[in-house]
């Protein structure tokens, strides 16, 4: 009986946060912080699209909410931000490594380099 009653109650508060925009922003943050690094372009620009959105609702209502909601929505911004910036690192170093495995090989290729000398 208690997991019911547990269940409907975190059901009623997941509902009930869903529907402000301070939670949305908190959910689209702990989204992308959770599963942010596996993300696909697709799932990106679905992200983009959502953050988009709930920011053109922020600065139009931004009069109507209160101190304490302006700075987590604020706090949510921030971290969706460095969320972003993080996969974009990971993927920038991802790439820079493949660009250097593929220059090792030509440089290699060439005699140059690596730790097999030529004589």
């Amino acid at each position: 009986m208690k997991r019911i009653i547990l269940f409907v109650f975190a059901a009623v508060l997941l509902a009930s946060c869903t529907s402000t925009l301070p939670c949305q922003f908190t959910k689209l943050a702990d989204q992308v912080e959770k599963k942010g690094d596996s993300f696909s372009e697709a799932q990106w620009e679905k992200v983009s699209d959502q953050f988009d959105d709930l920011l053109e609702k922020y600065k139009a209502d931004a009069d109507k909410y209160n101190a304490e909601q302006k700075k987590e929505i604020n706090s949510a911004i921030g971290r969706i931000q460095g969320a972003v910036l993080k996969a974009g690192i990971g993927k920038a170093a991802g790439a820079v490594d493949e660009v250097l495995d593929e220059a090792k090989g030509f440089f290699e290729g060439l005699g140059i380099g690596g730790g097999d000398k030529k004589e």
